[in-house]
């Protein structure tokens, strides 16, 4: 099968077209036929060796992806052949505060990555994709929405009516914008950038305060506001 992997060492200019003998599922794994992707900041660090210069190579690339089950190995029982699911980032984080082998699970490096024609995950590791989502729109979520969501919802208990300030317009801080919107808060977005300010009002955002290009200080007046861990927002009451 086809992939895409760093080779040799790290730079775009080694991420490169290679073949791989087809993987087949084991027990308790299944393998999924990879139809989208979605490209995260992480996935470039990592081609460049600025997030783990350590990592080994060669490595197929990218945390997010989804698909279509293909065949399944003994004894699973949450997916069959022919569901929809994406992969989740940490492959053996199912709960509970992440020790380090979460660390250490995770698609992209140092496990191989979505940039494949087929992957072999854990049951586990797969989630099934809703009927209303395309598969492009699947493989955005594992990383960048789940970040979001658990900064706002396990993190700290987002609440109606509690006002959100997002900094920037990445993908964890437009997932936060709208997740923030759905629960009923006040959302207030910066960015230096008037078009990606207009996106973020087309997506709901009730304040667009541009951030100053020079000192990237933006005017959100006297409030109080307190950090969001793992995601690009502060929350205030």
């Amino acid at each position: 099968m086809r992939v895409q992997e760093i080779q040799g060492s790290f730079g775009i200019e080694n991420l490169r077209l290679a073949q791989r003998p087809a993987p087949q599922p084991g027990r308790g794994e299944v393998l999924v036929e990879v139809r989208a992707n979605s490209l995260n900041y992480r996935d470039l660090m990592t081609v460049l060796g600025r997030y783990n210069p350590n990592q080994r190579l060669p490595l197929i690339p990218l945390s997010d992806g989804a698909g279509e089950v293909r065949a399944v190995g003994d004894g699973v029982t949450r997916v069959k052949t022919g569901d929809r699911v994406a992969g989740i980032f940490a492959q053996q984080w199912l709960g509970g505060t992440p020790g380090l082998e979460v660390r250490t699970s995770t698609l992209g490096g140092p496990l191989d990555g979505m940039l494949a024609e087929q992957v072999v995950l854990h049951e586990d590791g797969v989630v099934k994709v809703p009927e209303h989502l395309s598969d492009e729109q699947a493989a955005t979520l594992p990383c960048a929405a789940v970040t979001a969501w658990h900064a706002l919802m396990e993190n700290d208990r987002l609440m109606p009516g509690q006002t959100v300030l997002v900094q920037g317009t990445g993908g964890v801080s437009m997932f936060a914008l709208q997740f923030a919107k759905a629960a009923g808060a006040r959302v207030i977005i910066t960015s230096s950038s008037d078009d990606k300010l207009a996106r973020a009002r087309d997506l709901g955002a009730d304040e667009t305060p541009r951030r100053c290009p020079t000192t990237g200080i933006p005017r959100i007046g006297k409030s109080r506001f307190w950090i969001l861990p793992t995601a690009s927002a502060l929350i205030t009451s």
